[in-house]
């Protein structure tokens, strides 16, 4: 928390700390060294201009969905691979001849596009493998509409033309031991066909830059596989983990109304500015609160019209006055690229510190 005056920001505003996004970008680095795989960004968790030219400078290229997600990236040399869960037409037509690999959610799409669209790309098919993991319900795509069941490719496989690769994206914030469970499901059921591809796409989900991750596991489980599999090219696409820890969130408190529990108005929204606070129903990380109890206890909420709008309860060091900074920690994964105008809020800012 910041006494007014110190920040100069008017607007909400989030903050990327380069040096953090670096020490992040260069253990990417270092996996791939270790490893020889295939690093691409997934545009979907966070996609500022400033941003995007650090990360292109380290990864072999990026994961997109469509044609506005291209735009982001046409003017950068790195490769590109293409997933939606349902392309439009247009967007195949485009994205086929601009990526490297394309991977289809569906028989109905791989129907639809592949055999037109294979002399331009790579093509596969992801693959739904029916994990049953300890991992949040609204991103545990092993009991959604992602991918097609793999008893019902393992069925079908011989009726595939120009398949080259298979794509897997059955983890969300997970460590090591459930990217283990991926592998071996893959080694069980496609030891026949994996000899006959050329490319594995193993999704994100995994938690690489958190300091508890199994770093070591890691390159043994993929230096194990690639000795089985060395025809094999393994991509993997990390999101929110690339901007672990590199930026956070400020904001000015406009009200304070008394309470029990006194009531904080921020200059910000969960509905405006921090949707995926509302979808993953997380508390969000607030600097200078604590998780024991003090005398300075409040209540975070917003500043639309919504009666929900509602952060949480906090304890602070000191007293929160009018005109107060308060920063959420660890914000730029799944938050910029979720920007609304509801309720006519003021736009965020963005800057590289």
């Amino acid at each position: 928390m910041m006494r007014d005056g110190r920040s100069g920001m008017s607007n909400p505003t989030f903050i990327l700390e380069k040096k953090k996004l670096q020490a992040n970008l260069a253990h990417f680095e270092y996996l791939a060294k270790e490893t020889g795989i295939k690093w691409l960004y997934t545009l979907k968790a966070f996609h500022e201009p400033k941003g995007l030219e650090m990360i292109a400078k380290h990864f072999d290229g990026f994961s997109i969905g469509n044609s506005n997600e291209y735009d982001k990236v046409k003017n950068y040399p790195n490769q590109l691979h293409s997933y939606a869960p349902a392309f439009y037409e247009e967007d195949v037509a485009l994205l086929a001849k601009q990526s490297s690999t394309m991977s289809f959610n569906s028989l109905n799409q791989w129907k639809r596009y592949a055999e037109q669209y294979s002399p331009y790309c790579s093509l596969g098919l992801r693959i739904n493998p029916q994990l049953k993991l300890k991992q949040p319900t609204y991103c545990d795509s092993n009991i959604s509409r992602l991918g097609i069941h793999y008893e019902d490719f393992l069925k079908q496989y011989p009726t595939f033309k120009n398949l080259e690769g298979l794509h897997f994206h059955a983890l969300c914030h997970q460590g090591l031991p459930s990217l283990e469970k991926l592998f071996e499901h893959i080694e069980t059921h496609y030891e026949k066909i994996l000899p006959k591809l050329k490319w594995l796409n193993l999704g994100g989900g995994q938690n690489f830059t958190d300091t508890s991750y199994d770093t070591k596991g890691f390159i043994s489980l993929i230096q194990a596989f690639k000795s089985k599999y060395p025809h094999l090219t393994l991509y993997f696409e990390p999101g929110s983990t690339v901007v672990y820890n590199c930026g956070y969130f400020e904001c000015t408190v406009l009200d304070i109304i008394d309470a029990d529990i006194p009531i904080v108005i921020l200059d910000t929204s969960i509905e405006s500015h921090l949707l995926d606070v509302a979808i993953t129903k997380q508390k969000p990380q607030v600097k200078d609160t604590l998780s024991i109890q003090t005398k300075y206890h409040y209540e975070l909420t917003g500043m639309s019209c919504i009666a929900g709008d509602v952060i949480g309860k906090y304890y602070f060091n000191d007293a929160l006055q009018i005109g107060d900074k308060i920063i959420f920690e660890d914000m730029l994964g799944y938050t910029m690229v979720k920007q609304t105008s509801f309720n006519g809020l003021k736009e965020v800012r963005f800057i590289v510190k």
